[in-house]
């Protein structure tokens, strides 16, 4: 696994870790789902990265 996996995996991870606290804590401020849509955009772009490699 090189770097550029392991910074997705951690992503990934912090991605569904606010989600599931959404669906637990849905009222907000907002900053939560904020974070969502920028994670979303990162794991995205190491998709594109990684996608790159093969």
């Amino acid at each position: 696994m090189n770097y550029l996996e392991l910074e997705y995996e951690h992503l990934y991870n912090l991605r569904d870790q606010s989600m599931l606290f959404l669906k637990l804590c849905p009222s907000t401020t907002g900053i939560t789902e904020e974070l969502v849509t920028w994670l979303d955009s990162k794991v995205n772009l190491l998709v594109d990265e990684l996608a790159k490699e093969e």
